[in-house]
Formats: structure tokens, sequence, C-alpha cells
């Protein structure tokens, strides 16, 4: 049986301090079908988060100079409560689990754009299976 495709398209929001990793970013995830807000600060990170009503994906630089991923993080889910969070750092993933706990996934800098793309792809496959694993229940 073969997958069959999301009939709507999957929302991330990507939020690191510099511009041109958000805007090559971006670029990828959104040539691959995603729908990609795109944030530098807390406060563009906090208006994408108002103006959408769903944000399947935060993808997060774990450190950025007014904010740290981790606290990002916090208050997003607070008001996304099922958005799942990928942060990408230079940090190792055992820093990052101890700073934040709760689920989530990092990916380890440097890494590719189909590095990235493969992550994000296996979390939003991830989530549609359990969402369909529910619905068989």
């Amino acid at each position: 049986m073969s997958p069959q495709r999301v009939a709507s398209p999957k929302t991330i929001l990507l939020v690191d301090d510099d511009s041109t990793v958000v805007k090559a970013l971006g670029n990828a995830l959104t040539r691959c079908g995603y729908t990609v807000l795109s944030a530098v600060t807390l406060e563009d990170a906090m208006e994408a988060s108002k103006r959408t009503p769903e944000i399947d994906l935060l993808v997060v630089d774990a450190v950025m100079p007014q904010v740290s991923g981790p606290e990002l993080a916090e208050i997003l889910l607070f008001l996304r409560p099922t958005m799942k969070v990928l942060f990408i750092t230079g940090l190792d993933g055992l820093t990052i689990h101890l700073a934040f706990d709760r689920p989530c996934w990092c990916l380890q800098k440097p890494f590719t754009v189909g590095q990235l793309v493969s992550k994000v792809q296996e979390l939003l496959q991830q989530e549609q299976l359990t969402d369909s694993s529910l619905a068989e229940d």
C-alpha cells in the first residue's frame, strides 16, 4: 500500500537568529512542499504563532542571543501544545534534553539541507502514523 499525500500542507515555524540560515533552510523546506513561517527574533516567532491557526513543527536554533531555543519552545508550546520541536544546534543532544524536559528532537550542526529535510519528513510522518493509528482504534 503506497503512502498517501497529506490533504493539507504541514506548517513549520523556522526560528534562527541568523537571517541567512532562515532564508536558506526556509527555501529548501518550501521547495519540499511545506508552508514555512520564518522568524529571526522572539517577536517574529510570537507574531507568526498568533497569526497561524496550525503549526505542526517548530525548527529552532538552540542558542540565540535574545532567548534560548528551549525557552522559546516552552513559550510556543504553551500556545501550541501539540506542536513538535526540532532543535538545530551545535550542542550535543543530551545538553538539549537536559535543558528542555519535554519530548524533542535534535539535529546536530553542521548538517546538510538533505539531512534537515529527511529529519522533518521523519518527524511529520510519525505524526501521521500516530494520527492514523488512533483513528483505527
